[in-house]
């Protein structure tokens, strides 16, 4: 009888462990989406190592549970086959999810259902709902005296939405503040998987990589990955984007420069063996087949300078999001 149970228990660790898999290790791939499902609404979230690793976080608008939903994948145009780093989840109970992430050719799981109880810790005094039943909500003024305490646009967590809302209602956010809007918009894109294959410019072995055309609103928003595979830092001097007629050759061949209505962590230095996924943003424009937008790198004190032709039939045809 004595033997019966041990085997029993044995048994049993054996089915059990595996479900506790995603306390230490989630496994991700190039090829497939690794889904967590949080119990609650997620705050905040970081990775370690944002250089190939995706993390696709909930948009600011969806359905019931988006929200509550990460995307985890590796970038499919990188190099590399192996690799780990960490992942930190802050749900909008203060409650604080810590994972290691490994890069592996198949994941044995591809969808996970977060507990609770596998929270390290809760930052927060008290539940974010009860405290929202005794607040008024957020106006406008004072999205604008939050946004002044915590510093500028460009360094503030989208994450935290200081207006759940305003923020709630994207149509409202766009009319009452379009910048904030697109500011959000390029945070949750931002390391999107490419939606445009092989679409890139290089100089040695440095690449401006086109990831994809989107179209939202009034806007159209250019996505870029810059790859600088050699062992020297790239100090960027200027990145501009011109309509030009495509007759390379020609000599009347007219630029006409494109003003950004916003980028987004646009970089000025790509360090050495280092990429940076950047997003700049135009009023909606439409060009004929004679048309196209090039995009021109220019290095500071070097002569990596390359540049980036996009034909009309990509600016025509954006991905509508």
């Amino acid at each position: 009888m004595r033997k019966v149970w041990i085997l029993l228990s044995a048994l049993f660790a054996s089915c059990t462990l595996p479900a506790q898999a995603y306390s230490d290790t989630l496994e991700i791939s190039k090829h497939f989406k690794t889904i967590l499902i949080f119990p609650e609404n997620i705050a905040e979230s970081s990775i370690g190592n944002d250089f190939g690793f995706i993390v696709d976080l909930p948009k600011p608008e969806g359905g019931k549970y988006s929200g509550r939903i990460v995307k985890l994948s590796y970038d499919e145009l990188a190099t590399e086959n192996k690799g780990t780093t960490n992942y930190l989840v802050i749900t909008d109970s203060g409650k604080v999810y810590d994972f290691i992430i490994k890069l592996v050719p198949v994941p044995q799981q591809t969808t996970w259902f977060i507990d609770r109880k596998i929270a390290v810790a809760n930052i927060g005094n008290k539940p974010v709902l009860e405290r929202k039943a005794k607040e008024k909500p957020f106006s406008k003024s004072d999205v604008e005296i939050q946004r002044k305490r915590i510093g500028p646009m460009e360094n503030t967590p989208a994450e935290s939405k200081i207006s759940e809302g305003i923020i709630a209602t994207s149509i409202d956010l766009y009319q009452t503040d379009p910048m904030e809007y697109i500011r959000l918009r390029c945070y949750y894109m931002q390391f999107d998987k490419p939606k445009i294959r092989r679409y890139f410019s290089r100089s040695g072995n440095v690449f401006i990589w086109l990831k994809g055309v989107y179209y939202n609103q009034d806007e159209l928003y250019f996505q870029y990955r810059i790859e600088n595979k050699e062992g020297v830092d790239m100090d960027i001097n200027f990145i501009k984007h011109q309509i030009a007629t495509n007759y390379k050759n020609s000599s009347s061949n007219q630029k006409i420069e494109l003003a950004p209505i916003y980028t987004y962590k646009q970089p000025k230095r790509v360090a050495a063996k280092s990429e940076n996924n950047f997003v700049v943003v135009f009023k909606k424009f439409a060009l004929d087949e004679k048309k196209e937008v090039m995009v021109e790198l220019d290095e500071e004190n070097g002569n990596r300078n390359f540049s980036l032709r996009i034909g009309h039939e990509i600016i025509n045809n954006p991905i509508h999001f």
